[in-house]
């Protein structure tokens, strides 16, 4: 079994042998200290191993400060994680207190097209340089004060250099995070994990098992971080994680998780925590696929624990080479609706096939300035019907244009209690209050169901 190499985060270990470290991430402002102090001890409380905040602007340095200042003082201890969007002088005034730095490689580009984003040689060798030099000064601060990094390269916000050479694929986000790999060996800087996100399961577990393949053959590998972005809530951002990051843990891939949901913070881990029980009990192979049916035989009595179990056993078949386009499920303690609604969302999760509209939407944090939750409640409740429409319901401008890039309409939040409407990546409205806005949208969904012959 090929062992990653192990880092320190704060007063804990990923990778090597060590446990999988569960984390999560606040909700609250940043700049609300008291509120966020407090979130961060409940999701402790939780069973969080690391906790992440948000610190998208030289204004929330202090802030971040503050809060670690005062959970310290409260003895405390737990890795704090600083999640950095946009400004890499934002994560160098924050790498000498926080016991790790989440970056974004895009943010370290120039993003300025060349020629339609058409690269040549020369000027994509220049780009990586430039990546590379505007880089270094931040991994000697974390090296100067042991503090880790994590690359966290996602689906929606590839830079232009990657795209133009392989497309807005699982292939250009393992390059991007080849890249980081490249500049922080140079830089003889170690103690860096990566992640590969995405909301499409099979891109998160195509690139991060990709990923992790290449490093074994390179000789070193580094640790993972695993999860489903904009999993969104209930029975189908739970199923969609677990297949994802259960399938990769299975093999033996993924030494900390964060599970991604609209939800109350503390909700994630609570479900982590169950998931890690059942991925070291279940035996997928004792389950098999005949007739391109995959059987799962059940007893578990709790919903989430058999949703966990189901997703685990889907995800180890959908990504071997025994693939399936069916299941049907036995389970004695729920009925027959129950586990209809378990196979059409193992089915649809897997992308296999499409019986609803597929929700996308991202947990929240601290940028997120409207109830998020509800108004997923409300466009789930409004727009499920259509299996061929996507949507996504998403918390900022920062993460929001690129992660739903490929939905075919969605929100973003920006003023306070205020929304715009994106369509095909674009936006088609201004912010508006809530209500407002979902009337546009509606608008916007009656025509694409027209064109998609949906009405």
């Amino acid at each position: 079994m090929n062992l990653s190499r192990v880092v320190f985060v704060g007063n804990i270990k990923i990778g090597g042998c060590h446990p999988i470290a569960l984390q999560s991430m606040t909700s609250t402002q940043t700049r609300n200290i008291s509120d966020s102090v407090n979130q961060v001890i409940r999701l402790i409380n939780s069973g969080a191993q690391m906790v992440r905040i948000t610190t998208p602007a030289m204004k929330d340095v202090e802030a971040l400060q503050s809060i670690i200042t005062e959970l310290r003082a409260q003895n405390y201890t737990t890795p704090i994680i600083a999640d950095v969007h946009y400004l890499p002088e934002v994560a160098m005034a924050v790498a000498p207190f926080v016991d790790k730095v989440r970056i974004n490689p895009g943010n370290f580009t120039d993003n300025k097209s060349v020629r339609n984003n058409d690269f040549s040689e020369e000027e994509y060798a220049r780009s990586l340089q430039a990546m590379g030099e505007k880089a270094a000064p931040l991994i000697e601060l974390c090296k100067k004060h042991n503090t880790a990094i994590r690359v966290g390269v996602n689906h929606g916000s590839l830079c232009d250099r990657i795209i133009s050479k392989y497309g807005n694929t699982a292939l250009g986000m393992v390059h991007s995070a080849l890249e980081w790999i490249d500049i922080c060996e140079e830089n003889q800087f170690y103690d860096v994990i990566f992640s590969l996100k995405s909301s499409n399961v099979n891109t998160m577990v195509e690139a991060t098992t990709l990923l992790h393949q290449i490093m074994a053959e390179r000789g070193t590998i580094f640790p993972l971080h695993l999860g489903v972005t904009e999993a969104a809530n209930g029975m189908e951002g739970r199923v969609k994680s677990a297949i994802g990051i259960g399938s990769l843990l299975l093999k033996g891939i993924g030494d900390t998780i964060r599970v991604s949901l609209t939800e109350e913070p503390e909700n994630e881990i609570l479900f982590a925590k169950k998931m890690m029980t059942v991925v070291d009990r279940i035996d997928p192979s004792q389950y098999q696929v005949e007739n391109q049916t995959l059987t799962i035989k059940s007893e578990a009595t709790d919903p989430e624990e058999w949703w966990i179990e189901a997703a685990l056993i889907a995800g180890f078949y959908h990504f071997s080479e025994t693939p399936f386009k069916n299941v049907m499920i036995h389970n004695p303690h729920f009925n027959s609706s129950e586990i209809t609604q378990l196979e059409d969302t193992l089915l649809q999760s897997c992308r296999i096939k499409l019986t609803k509209t597929e929700i996308i939407a991202c947990p929240s944090c601290g940028r997120t300035q409207y109830n998020i939750q509800e108004v997923l409640q409300i466009v789930k409740e409004r727009f499920s019907g259509y299996p061929n429409l996507k949507i996504g319901v998403m918390g900022c401008v920062v993460n929001g244009p690129g992660e739903m890039a490929d939905a075919d309409i969605g929100v973003i939040g920006s003023g306070k209690n205020k929304i715009a409407v994106y369509r095909d990546g674009a936006p088609v409205s201004t912010f508006l209050p809530i209500e407002e806005a979902l009337k546009v949208m509606e608008s916007h969904i009656i025509e694409i169901l027209k064109d998609k012959n949906q009405v």
